[in-house]
């Protein structure tokens, strides 16, 4: 791991300093002289909850296991980066596990389709992410796009009423197969012998993705103009099984990455077809952007900035640890 420096303890970061906070202990076995910055009577052991991202252990055994709710919100919280660690807090980066930024085009024309570019940065990960059975874990990109009115007119990443997803979401995922080339989907990894797909988010790297979204809105009326020939209510380029909007003069973009333990098919494999359980999801981290609808300034005069934002779950972030243009694409 990028993470391991060798022979510096103090800025080496252990997956027990992570995942094993210290907490305050009244244990004859407390304090430990072989840590760095611990002493024999610090009065502190390391927590066992062994905080990770396994979310449907505590949610399916709610019944047998007491403390399964705080478990699992604190998974959560740990996640979304809001569990703070004071003893490494000098060394180990604030905020989401990863971070996401988009950006898109200040102002696109009436018609025009939005391009829209989302960075996905690994910030507090100290190995892959997703980290795991790929071929079961699912984490994606949910995006919503809205009017100025409110009214949804683009989707991707949402789950429909059997909690599968939306064709087309972006996942970060691998479909390993087996000698004839079929898709290994049930977690039978003892007959694979290849992967046809694989994408995860690498330590210390970023990956970026690029929609292009439909925009069938018109500009709001400049009152200040004098009339003209009347414009069409609205160009119809609207994304399939998504109502066109009425006349909008602003889009919001809002984006989300998103998080469950075990896909809905696997689930629905193991426990039969009318199976109501389902992997809670965990919002990881979230961001928004806002497009106007109106005619482009003619050439040679400056264009608006491009629209941009880089956030965490619910509030803004720092910086991504890198620039786009230093980002690795992985795939």
């Amino acid at each position: 791991s990028h993470w391991n420096k060798q022979g510096d303890p103090g800025r080496t970061i252990e997956c027990r300093e992570c995942h094993m906070p210290l907490v305050d202990s009244r244990d004859p076995a407390a304090g430990d002289d072989l840590d760095y910055n611990r002493t024999p009577r610090d009065g502190k052991h390391r927590s066992h909850r062994f905080l990770g991202a396994n979310t449907i252990i505590p949610s399916f055994q709610r019944e047998e296991l007491p403390g399964w709710e705080p478990h699992l919100k604190l998974t959560e919280q740990w996640l979304r980066g809001e569990i703070a660690i004071p003893e490494i807090d000098d060394k180990w980066t604030h905020g989401p596990i990863v971070k996401v930024a988009a950006s898109a085009p200040a102002v696109v024309a009436p018609g025009e389709s939005i391009p829209l570019r989302v960075v996905m940065a690994s910030n507090k990960v100290g190995h892959d992410f997703p980290t795991g059975p790929l071929d079961i874990i699912q984490s994606w990109l949910d995006i919503t796009v809205t009017d100025d009115r409110g009214t949804v007119v683009w989707t991707s990443g949402k789950r429909d009423a059997r909690n599968f997803l939306q064709p087309g979401t972006f996942l970060f995922k691998a479909e390993p197969v087996d000698q004839h080339g079929n898709l290994i989907d049930r977690h039978n990894l003892w007959e694979m012998v290849g992967v046809r797909f694989r994408r995860a988010l690498f330590p210390g790297y970023s990956d970026t993705v690029s929609f292009s979204i439909p925009c069938s809105g018109v500009g709001m009326a400049d009152s200040s103009a004098s009339p003209g020939p009347p414009l069409p209510e609205q160009f119809e380029i609207p994304a399939p099984g998504i109502p066109a909007p009425a006349t909008a003069g602003e889009y919001r973009i809002d984006i989300a990455l998103k998080y469950r333990k075990v896909d809905q098919f696997l689930l629905n494999y193991l426990m039969g077809e009318t199976n109501t359980l389902t992997a809670p999801v965990t919002e990881i981290a979230r961001t928004s952007v806002n497009v106007n609808v109106g005619p482009k300034p003619p050439a040679g005069i400056p264009q608006a900035p491009e629209a941009g934002s880089s956030a965490g779950a619910g509030h803004l972030a720092e910086p991504l640890a890198m620039s786009e243009a230093d980002a690795k694409l992985t795939r």
